[in-house]
């Protein structure tokens, strides 16, 4: 249950942080969660939520375009464009879980245990 709790959190406050920041503002979303948050999936709850944020939001510019700007994108990489959303994702997640990797790691109560 606080795996879902983390994933949701992390997911709002990268979705309203993104409304206003660059795109790299969700590593402080996600390393908030994970400071915040002591459970011990803290890189794939970043990951997952990070990944489908992107990907819904991808989705979303992609479906309101008036030109095929994904089909675009992914010629540019040789890539068709399933795998490009796949791609965006991917690399969405992982700027999540280890932001959030790196929040847990910052933990106090994590922190005190590990070195005594």
């Amino acid at each position: 249950m606080k795996f879902l709790i983390q994933v949701l959190v992390i997911l709002l406050l990268a979705f309203l942080l993104e409304l206003f920041l660059p795109w790299w503002c969700v590593a402080i979303a996600a390393f908030l969660g994970g400071l915040v948050f002591d459970t011990r999936a803290n890189f794939g709850a970043g990951f997952l939520a990070i990944a489908l944020l992107w990907t819904f939001k991808a989705l979303f510019v992609e479906m309101s375009a008036a030109a095929p700007l994904a089909e675009r994108v992914a010629e540019i990489f040789m890539l068709n464009k399933p795998l490009l959303f796949v791609v965006t994702a991917i690399i969405g997640g992982l700027v999540g879980g280890f932001a959030s990797m790196t929040g847990s790691a910052l933990n106090k109560k994590r922190r005190k245990n590990s070195y005594y």
